[in-house]
């Protein structure tokens, strides 16, 4: 079956996203129930449990395990793309880690997932599987999975996201050494103002940055009346500042505003990765994610708004964004001779419209270098299947009189510079 694929805008709403989170059923939520770091962990009196070598689970024996709670959910791809890493974590540690995993959907749901899901077939999947949950819920209230307890003799030590599960800090937390982990709260909300001054209603006007806030889910910048002062805000939670900025110029409309790639920015700062998490390290975040509240009397325009807070972050730290023309190493999409290609008919293909569309794919895959679209051929309609590397994709690309090559291409780049730099 053909995946038509015609809207860029697609896939740019999710580049923004800021997580990768799956919403779960909303219930009313009995927070007088739910344990906090530190608290001790009461087991269920039973379990409904499927899968996995477990009858049951002797909650007293497994006090001498780090136990990790992993909440999930069929439809959330995160949950199911972590599990192999999880069997394979407790397999290499078993006298030391258990993976119990959690879900409120019933049995006959979670039997067809494993039945038809070929990602967790190829990689034998079998964890515990606790279903028609309330009980771990009601604990452990939460919005979106994945969502992550890790519990070590008797105690909650880590309400965290799929991140933080790593085998150092299993290792660790086992050993009875620290660990550190983001906090995971569905439920916080973030508000700079008020823990600083306590004060939210007497504001009139103003910007305040801190830096990271333990509990609050990582949020993109958000413009809104605000309900309290009535103030028109603009806020954004617990992210690094290079996504800040790059999110802002998208806002501000400015000349060429899809540049995802990490590799079309060019630095002129003292130390870049104060910027920009390049190793995914989990402790980064807390080092060097900010927050930011702006209150303003006047409502503008988002694009013009974006404006002003880059306006912000050049009067206090002394960084501006802007876009340039720079030579770098891109995959060019060129005309060709046509070349006729006979595809697999079972094999998987996708079509996409416009060589704009096809170009914008290849940017988000991070496949090869970012790409340049030198056809601008916006109504053809090119059908790929499945490719290894530059030589796989041409063959099929020739058919449509289209090739690839990696080389030298002046294109737009984001510039983000320190004043002093």
């Amino acid at each position: 079956m053909k995946k038509n694929i015609t809207l860029l805008f697609v896939f740019l709403s999710l580049l923004f996203a800021n997580a990768h989170l799956y919403a779960q059923k909303e219930q009313q939520v009995d927070f007088s129930k739910a344990l906090k770091i530190g608290d001790t962990f009461i087991p269920p009196p039973a379990v409904k449990l499927m899968r996995g070598t477990d009858k049951s689970f002797d909650w007293k024996a497994l006090e001498d395990k780090v136990v990790l709670i992993d909440f999930f959910d069929t439809f959330c791809g995160t949950c199911i793309q972590i599990m192999p890493k999880l069997q394979q974590l407790e397999k290499k540690h078993a006298d030391k880690f258990k993976v119990i995993t959690v879900t409120w959907q019933d049995k006959a749901t979670i039997e067809k997932l494993f039945a038809t899901n070929e990602y967790l077939k190829e990689n034998k999947v079998n964890l515990p599987v606790v279903y028609d949950d309330t009980y771990f819920k009601s604990i452990f209230p939460h919005k979106a999975a994945p969502h992550e307890i890790l519990i070590y003799k008797g105690k909650v030590h880590a309400i965290t996201n799929s991140n933080g599960i790593t085998e150092e800090n299993i290792l660790n937390l086992h050993a009875g050494l620290p660990i550190s982990v983001r906090v995971k709260d569905d439920y916080a909300t973030g508000d700079v103002l008020t823990q600083m001054t306590g004060q939210q209603k007497t504001i009139k006007a103003g910007t305040i940055f801190s830096g990271y806030q333990e509990g609050v889910e990582a949020e993109s910048w958000r413009f809104k009346r605000d309900s309290i002062t009535g103030l028109y805000k603009s806020s954004c939670y617990n992210t690094g500042i290079m996504q800040t900025l790059r999110v802002l110029i998208y806002k501000a409309r400015l000349k060429e505003s899809y540049m995802p790639r990490i590799e079309r920015v060019h630095w002129k700062v003292k130390d870049s990765t104060k910027y920009y998490n390049f190793k995914n390290e989990e402790g980064w975040w807390k080092e060097n994610a900010i927050c930011y509240e702006r209150y303003d009397i006047t409502e503008r325009p988002d694009s013009l708004q974006a404006l002003v807070i880059m306006q912000d972050f050049l009067s206090f730290y002394g960084v501006k964004i802007y876009q340039e023309k720079r030579k770098i190493k891109c995959l060019v999409l060129k005309p060709c001779p046509v070349v006729p290609y006979t595809a697999d008919p079972d094999a998987k293909k996708i079509t996409y419209v416009g060589t704009n569309v096809l170009t914008g794919f290849l940017d988000l895959s991070e496949k090869f270098p970012p790409a340049v679209d030198l056809v601008n051929d916006r109504k053809i309609e090119i059908e790929i299947g499945d490719y290894n590397d530059l030589e796989g994709m041409n063959v099929q690309l020739a058919a449509y009189g289209v090739k690839g090559v990696i080389e030298d291409a002046e294109i737009n780049v984001l510039v983000v510079e320190e004043l002093h730099y």
